[in-house]
């Protein structure tokens, strides 16, 4: 039997409080003040050593004079002073807003603590953009896919049915902020490629040899650009669709310069993909009535099985079954 929530099936107890900020830091809060595995396991990550359960204390929404609300707070004196600050895509919190906690942490222990960053960004993301510490207090990165693993080994290393039990809708919960879609999800995302080099001067490197010789692509993330990374990405070219591919795995980087020498240099953030081998429509598949820039989702089967004659009676056609699957 399934529940759904304004026409959403709910896959665990924390998601009835949606699947905003609040959800993740009210869903990891909880777990942490029912599961001496999680406290344990998530200690021995950030400072090599176990939390002690029954001298821990969590706090969510901790006011302080700075007017500020923490997220998760953990005080025991078995570990530094935690205040674990998350976001909800690849969104790092600033210097400024990090700076607040340091004058809170050591009012609370006369000492240093530790500042946690949590958001979907990797650590390699996070460390050119966070700093080490602040006035004293240490900070951290860790992804939603880092707390994954640490849930998975607080999982592993408990006897408890209730912890097992919190642990198993925790990390249902988690699966809506690590940035991955649907490994069933099968629809393309069809983007516009051109022939023309990437950087003037240098006509020797075009944006195909991006895909076809380097086997990558990349894109700015959000503004109508995907946030959430496809499983498979198609390319037009000339007026047809020029090949389809998996992606096999990605990364974002805010420079692309740093990452390809011939890439252009960039300060906003891009997703980079590593593309799988070019799969070939089995017949000729012309664009049709799109725009020329335009960027689609089409269903893999109606571009490669050779059906349908162009993209947009591909795009119709997916947009018809979504259709059908939501009445």
């Amino acid at each position: 039997m399934a529940l759904n929530l304004f026409g959403k099936e709910v896959e665990s107890v924390f998601a009835l409080k949606r699947d905003d900020e609040d959800s993740i830091t009210y869903a990891l809060g909880w777990s942490l003040s029912q599961s001496s595995a999680l406290l344990a396991a998530l200690g021995e990550d950030l400072f090599g050593r176990p939390i002690e359960f029954d001298d821990a204390r969590v706090g969510l929404q901790q006011s302080g004079q700075d007017g500020g609300y923490t997220d998760v707070e953990i005080i025991s004196p078995s570990v530094p002073h935690t205040i674990i600050e998350a976001k909800r895509n690849w969104e790092l919190p600033g210097k400024a807003q990090l700076r607040k906690y340091v004058p809170r942490i050591k009012k609370e222990t006369g000492r240093g603590g530790l500042i946690v960053s949590l958001s979907a960004a990797s650590q390699a993301y996070a460390a050119d953009k966070l700093p080490n510490e602040l006035g004293g207090v240490r900070v951290k990165h860790r992804s939603w896919g880092d707390l994954s693993k640490i849930v998975s080994d607080a999982y592993g290393r408990t006897t408890s049915f209730g912890e097992k039990l919190w642990l198993h809708q925790l990390q249902k919960h988690l699966r809506g902020y690590i940035l991955m879609r649907d490994v069933k999800d099968n629809t393309v995302f069809v983007v516009s490629l051109s022939s023309k080099a990437i950087n003037e001067g240098d006509n020797s490197y075009t944006w195909v040899d991006v895909v076809e010789k380097d086997g990558k692509y990349f894109h700015p993330v959000g503004k109508h650009w995907p946030v959430i990374p496809p499983n498979y990405i198609g390319f037009r070219l000339g007026g047809r669709l020029r090949s389809v591919h998996h992606i096999e795995s990605y990364e974002v980087v805010t420079d692309l310069s740093r990452k390809n020498r011939r890439w252009p240099g960039t300060d906003k953030d891009h997703i980079v993909y590593k593309l799988g081998p070019g799969m070939q429509p089995a017949k000729e598949i012309k664009n049709g009535k799109i725009f020329p820039n335009g960027r689609y989702w089409c269903a893999i089967d109606t571009l490669l099985s050779g059906r349908f004659k162009t993209i947009s009676d591909a795009r119709d056609e997916t947009n018809r079954r979504l259709n059908v699957q939501d009445k």
